[in-house]
């Protein structure tokens, strides 16, 4: 292996490692802020941004290393580096060695579907890249739902499943704002009247719905982050299939580019082809 070669493969192992690093991050972000997606709070939108962004990059990464980097092993070599800047990224755990595992194993049957698929066309183009992202975001899907039902599972485990006060409140809000809205409009009431009868209400809300709900979902609190990590996993992969396209139109302007610029170059080969045919 030429030394031209050898630096353009470490450049290409560079940034899938930080791809890695940087999904590791947001896997992280997620366990430890699992609350905020539960509660549909907007705080929540950078996180889940974050880790949009960090698994598309992961996805162009994956892909530039994946279509260019040969032998296959030393392509396995780099995805399973990239699989340890995930594990690290995030931070030294059983769970973090879990969804670096999931990682791990998607990406190597990834790269094995994409150089199968190259090495069976005739002309170089991203269609078998894009053929087999699916088996690479769905691994990240996994591992990212992971890190959430972790979280979740570790609070519980702790503390035992309640609904978080600011999830309450949402409720309860919700819940009474009509007959908020119907006793405020009522005059035949004083103010000290309307505070009591509101602050009933919510008593009453609370030891007749609230209380009750909660503790049927006390008695079955195991399944509830694995509930809260399917909701995610189930959005991750609506997001999938509507923004694949985004890091195949990247790899689509990106492969030209690098041609031109010489870092790679276009190979025609010619091949003895066998049939067999009747005598």
């Amino acid at each position: 292996m030429s030394a031209t070669r050898a630096a353009k493969i470490l450049v290409l192992a560079v940034l899938l490692l930080v791809a890695g690093f940087l999904f590791g991050r947001a896997c992280g972000q997620i366990n430890q802020q699992y609350d905020l997606i539960l509660l549909l709070d907007m705080s929540f939108l950078p996180v889940l941004l974050f880790l949009l962004g960090a698994m598309a990059s992961a996805a162009i990464a994956g892909g530039l290393t994946a279509a260019l980097v040969r032998p296959l092993w030393l392509c396995a070599v780099i995805f399973a580096l990239s699989s340890c800047a995930v594990f690290f990224g995030w931070e030294v755990s059983l769970p973090s060695a879990a969804a670096a595992l999931v990682y791990l194993l998607a990406s190597l049957a990834y790269c094995r579907g994409v150089a199968a698929a190259l090495d069976g066309r005739l002309k170089f183009s991203v269609e078998p890249i894009s053929g087999s992202q699916s088996v690479l975001l769905t691994g990240l899907a996994i591992a990212a739902s992971l890190s959430l039902y972790f979280g979740y599972a570790a609070q519980i485990e702790d503390h035992g499943f309640t609904f978080p006060p600011a999830l309450k409140d949402s409720m309860r809000q919700m819940v009474m704002a009509p007959m908020t809205s119907q006793i405020a409009a009522r005059t035949d009431l004083t103010s000290e009247e309307r505070d009591a009868l509101l602050a009933q209400m919510v008593q009453g809300f609370e030891e007749q719905w609230l209380g009750p709900v909660e503790e049927k979902l006390q008695s079955v609190q195991g399944y509830v982050p694995l509930i809260a990590a399917f909701m995610l996993f189930q959005f991750l992969v609506l997001a999938n299939t509507l923004l694949s396209w985004i890091p195949m139109v990247f790899l689509a302007a990106i492969f030209p580019v690098l041609t031109a610029l010489g870092v790679t170059k276009r190979l025609t080969e010619t091949k003895e082809v066998e049939r067999l045919s009747l005598g």
